[in-house]
């Protein structure tokens, strides 16, 4: 058996190699940089293999938080080098950023850095590229302790990355408290691998920070009653560390929480008044948080609708056509498609910046089907606990999802990276929603997919018309009545088929 100490000199040796690779991948000098570097590395792996001993340890869980973590970094650092070579000449990809954000933010952040300006309690600061929370801040610390000789945005990713690692162990333990092993490991296995994730969590924005905190908070709640001092600690700092990064982002994300504190309390204390205070105390703070949120929604709501129009002939010429009593489902529904995958296959663009889009919309269209069958099948649900977790968990998802394809629009940015916020919850729905397929043989499921890929092939078509010239074109609302009548066609048959025939035995 591998003693501790065994275990700490090769993390502490690993480390050092991932280190020497940041530091000669960054700018300035070597040696400084690999300090730096070390120290966070190090520092963060520590950190991680105390968190797995307290946690309980186990080999699957060592294999997810260190691929968690080296997936980030790698990822960031291969996108630091390969935008400004093969990405578009813009200014955030030339100087190595996915984001225009980050690239804003962390460029800022370190000119805070050495400005000499007081970085802590000083209310005169304060970085106009990041509004709504503390990100360029602690960016700023960061390269004022250990870079003020180069700037370094790898060492923001190294935090970034130690953030999301994290979360494994907590949405792991919360998820295996509820639900089978088997559903457990698939909401972790999405956490770490859905496209969107790694696109969004391996560069210098708030969402591996926010993310990876979510996740503490989630086990927080699930696992009071087991663990009452540590899920009040954990839960406090976590919320505290949300609302430092990114304030309004973490009054939704809090809010959702706090919905599923109510819901287990009143689940084991069934009073009409515990019910009736806790409810008027959720729609009280329901309320002071859409008072200071609504103004900034709205505008930014029209701002982004507005771009998504004028980036879409097509869509904009719909809306002429209809009327604009219908431009908010519809702007909603195009948000909900993004990115879309026909047109990831079919649009041209360079070779780096298809793949990508690729990824992301196959990672979407493959989960979106399975969120929305998770919400089918929770209904289902023979166990109150479980109808409860998985209702709550995808009826956020797609709540929140909603809120961004209205708040974002067409935008193929903010859109996904505001709904991909919820994603642990989206794993917990998905993870359990599996199971429940496999164990009751449920014909549903197939026949979600089958709606999914009638709406693929019908726009995939309109695609291939629109860039290849390839077969007629249909109107978009010719398109809609064809895609509505088919998917009628798959349910519909199917709820016939189902009560014409027995069920199938479920399988063990």
């Amino acid at each position: 058996m591998v003693k501790s100490w065994q275990k700490i000199l090769a993390l502490i040796l690993g480390s050092a190699v991932l280190a020497a690779l940041t530091a000669w991948l960054s700018p300035g000098a070597f040696w400084r940089g690999f300090g730096a570097s070390f120290l966070l590395i190090g520092g963060s792996a520590l950190a991680l293999f105390g968190l797995w001993r307290g946690m309980g340890g186990g080999k699957h869980l060592a294999l997810w938080m260190t691929l968690a973590f080296v997936l980030r970094l790698g990822l960031g650092l291969f996108f630091s080098l390969a935008y400004p070579l093969w990405g578009y000449d813009e200014p955030e990809y030339n100087a190595g950023y996915v984001f225009r954000d980050a690239y804003h933010r962390d460029r800022e952040a370190y000119a805070v850095a050495l400005s000499g300006e007081r970085l802590l309690f000083n209310p005169n600061l304060e970085l106009g590229s990041d509004q709504y929370g503390g990100l360029g801040m602690l960016s700023a610390l960061v390269y004022r302790t250990l870079s003020t000789d180069a700037h370094r945005p790898a060492l923001v990713l190294i935090l970034g990355a130690f953030f999301f690692a994290l979360g494994v162990p907590f949405l792991y333990r919360a998820a295996q408290a509820r639900l089978t092993e088997r559903a457990a490991q698939i909401a972790v296995w999405i956490y770490l691998l859905y496209p969107d994730g790694l696109f969004f969590t391996a560069s210098q924005m708030r969402e591996p920070f926010m993310l990876g905190l979510l996740c503490v908070g989630l086990w927080a709640v699930i696992l009071w009653r087991e663990h009452p001092r540590a899920a009040l600690t954990a839960g406090a700092l976590a919320v505290a560390g949300m609302l430092f990064i990114s304030t309004r982002s973490a009054v939704f994300v809090v809010g959702i929480l706090v919905l599923l504190a109510w819901l287990e309390f009143t689940a084991r204390h069934p009073g009409r008044g515990w019910k009736a205070l806790g409810w008027l105390g959720i729609l009280l703070a329901g309320g002071v948080a859409f008072a200071l949120t609504w103004g900034w929604f709205r505008e930014a709501a029209v701002y982004d609708r507005v771009l998504t129009l004028k980036a879409s002939g097509r869509l904009a010429a719909f809306i002429a056509d209809v009327g604009d009593r219908y431009i908010l489902p519809t702007i909603v529904g195009y948000g909900l498609a993004q990115p879309v995958f026909p047109a990831a296959l079919v649009e041209p663009a360079i070779p780096l910046a298809k793949v990508v889009i690729l990824l992301r919309s196959a990672g979407w269209y493959a989960l979106a089907p399975l969120l929305v069958y998770a919400l089918w099948a929770g209904w289902r649900a023979t166990s109150e606990d479980d109808q409860r977790l998985i209702l709550w968990a995808a009826g956020a998802f797609w709540a929140w999802a909603l809120i961004s394809a209205l708040r974002g629009g067409g935008d193929m940015t903010d859109n996904p990276r505001y709904r991909m916020l919820l994603l642990p919850l989206g794993g917990l729905a998905v993870g359990w929603a599996l199971e429940f397929a496999r164990r009751t043989a449920d014909r549903w499921l197939g026949r979600i997919l089958a709606v999914e890929g009638i709406f693929l092939a019908v726009f995939l078509q309109w695609y291939l018309s629109r860039y290849l010239h390839w077969g007629g074109r249909l109107s978009l609302p010719a398109m809609g009545a064809l895609i509505a009548g088919l998917s009628a066609l798959v349910l519909v048959g199917g709820w016939v088929y189902d009560r014409l025939r027995p069920p199938r035995p479920s399988s063990r």
